[in-house]
């Protein structure tokens, strides 16, 4: 696989993640409203699920993941490029 190759799968990626992220704010926020005016919604949330704010996290750790991968897959790049020059 080429490196241009590699950064573009890890960029999409890291886009994926930050429309996870972003959707999932939205979510809460809305969440944070029926919590306000529960007798309104009457939504009820159910203990010990995987709640919005756990799964923001996890996108979260994620997308610092692919940040380091990223990095890594720069240097790795960098690298390949110079052992092709010599």
């Amino acid at each position: 696989m080429e490196p241009r190759e590699r950064t573009h799968l890890v960029n999409e990626l890291m886009q994926e993640a930050n429309l996870m992220m972003a959707a999932l704010e939205k979510a809460m926020e809305g969440e944070r409203s029926e919590e306000s005016h529960p007798t309104l919604h009457g939504t009820h949330h159910v203990q010990g699920q995987y709640s919005l704010e756990d799964e923001h996290k996890a996108w979260g750790q994620i997308l610092r993941a692919l940040t380091d991968i990223q990095t890594e897959l720069e240097r790795i790049e960098h690298s390949e490029h110079q052992r092709i020059e010599q």
